[in-house]
């Protein structure tokens, strides 16, 4: 069971996960906790002060650290003595905290290592209160240090778990408390090098957490617990009526995320949906919802269509050869140029005498475009947006892809392309369109009887 940073922000929704994990314990439920929601950028900015030599910038944050976890910690936990010993273990956690911080700024050691042993405290300090209130509220629950368990390569910043040395250590340490019937409460999105330093694992890292212990511990299922009633049919901003779906595909929730869904990230998932070990993703403000499953197959009766990702803040670049003459290796010059540049192209379509490609905006983007001048005429229109249309029957159901073509035609689309895995079709609109855009889809292939 995996709980998200607003799944654990405070003193509240602590205590309520603590009654979510109190019905599971038949399950032997082992839990793993991102930090409070908002930590992590604050320890972000911690380590921009650090870097900068700005003390007196750090401070504050610092101090803003320890209110936030004292607060969730006075009310999560009655019992004064353990209130007590964990408001002291706090404060050695931000000591602890304050030096690495302090080196860093005495010594200019701005290295992604130093960086990762500071945004490792925000799980460190969530799973010492969460395993303390879990305690407190009657649940014969333990803290493992996560660092102990999880061990991953040198890539400080998005680390890789090795799951050899992950398997051996996860029996020895956690195995046993489940065998013993306790609920072992661990920190997500932090490891350690096999010589010992802490890493972080990245984007997604804490649903890495999980899918990583779950596959090795073989669990029957892996729990996401988020704010949302798992993964919808539409953004619900732009659709009021959009619906939780029963069950996806893996290869569904990566197209999904891919084009602007953020409820999971479906790469941290892999290691569990690979060894076929269901991934449910659950709002923990409404448990008693069936949420989303996630399998590498959804299976039959699975829905025809998944759902409709969008995402605004897209500019489109189009890049014509000046020659006009076919040229096989126009493409990959245009995309070198823009790999050069760290520009990540979100949605291509290309010919051998042009490219129109769909990227995120910036100054790299600038920089790319300078460049691409050498290679051809360049043109961009920005305020763009990308809508996605998901579901495993474009793969194979020919009059389908047809109706959604058809459908995304009434918007004028720039671009249009089925996804690499065939089971998406994405199109670039203007942006201002993607208001009536996505709800008009959603209408005819969501909306009604057949849907």
């Amino acid at each position: 069971m995996k709980f998200g940073g607003t799944s654990v922000a405070d003193a509240d929704r602590i205590l309520a996960a603590a009654e979510i994990v109190r019905h599971r314990l038949p399950r032997r439920p082992a839990v793993v906790v991102s930090a409070l929601a908002g930590v992590t950028d604050l320890l972000v900015r911690a380590v921009a002060c650090a870097r900068e030599g700005d003390r007196e910038g750090a401070e504050p944050i610092l101090a803003d650290l320890v209110r936030r976890h004292r607060w969730a910690a006075g009310g999560a936990v009655k019992t004064s003595r353990r209130r007590h010993d964990l408001d002291l273990a706090i404060d050695a956690h931000v000591e602890e905290l304050r030096q690495v911080l302090r080196s860093m700024r005495v010594l200019g050691e701005g290295t992604p290592r130093a960086a990762d042993a500071v945004l490792a405290a925000g799980e460190v300090l969530s799973s010492e209160i969460v395993a303390t209130a879990f305690v407190d509220a009657g649940l014969p629950a333990c803290r493992v240090d996560a660092r102990e368990v999880v061990v991953t390569d040198a890539a400080f910043g998005a680390a890789v778990p090795q799951l050899d040395d992950t398997t051996a250590r996860a029996r020895a340490l956690i195995a046993p408390h489940l065998e013993r019937g306790e609920v072992p409460v661990l920190g997500g999105f932090i490891g350690r090098t096999r010589d010992g330093q802490t890493t972080t694992l990245g984007r997604g890292g804490s649903d890495l957490s999980a899918a990583i212990l779950g596959a090795v511990l073989e669990a029957e299922e892996i729990e996401i617990w988020t704010d949302v009633d798992g993964i919808l049919s539409a953004d619900p901003r732009r659709v009021d009526a959009a619906r939780t779906r029963e069950r996806v595909s893996f290869s569904e929730a990566a197209e999904l995320a891919f084009y602007g869904a953020k409820v999971l990230h479906p790469a941290a998932i892999a290691p569990a949906v690979t060894r076929g070990i269901p991934v449910r993703v659950l709002n923990a403000l409404h448990p008693e919802a069936r949420g989303t499953l996630v399998l590498a197959d959804a299976g039959e009766g699975a829905a025809s269509l998944a759902s409709i990702a969008s995402r605004g803040g897209v500019t489109t670049l189009r890049v014509i050869s000046r020659t006009m003459r076919v040229d096989p290796a126009f493409l990959g010059r245009v995309l070198a140029v823009l790999e050069g540049a760290g520009v990540a192209a979100d949605l291509t379509v290309s010919s051998e005498v042009g490219v129109c490609v769909a990227v995120p905006p910036g100054p790299a983007l600038a920089r790319a475009i300078a460049e691409l001048e050498a290679v051809g005429r360049v043109e961009t229109a920005p305020a763009r947006g990308i809508v996605c249309v998901v579901g495993g029957a474009l793969s194979t159901d020919g009059p389908m892809r047809g109706s959604v073509l058809r459908a995304l035609s009434r918007h004028d689309p720039e671009m249009l392309a089925l996804g690499g895995s065939r089971t998406s079709i994405a199109a670039v609109v203007a942006e201002a369109a993607l208001d009536a855009c996505v709800p008009d889809l959603h209408r005819e292939f969501f909306e009604g009887p057949a849907a």
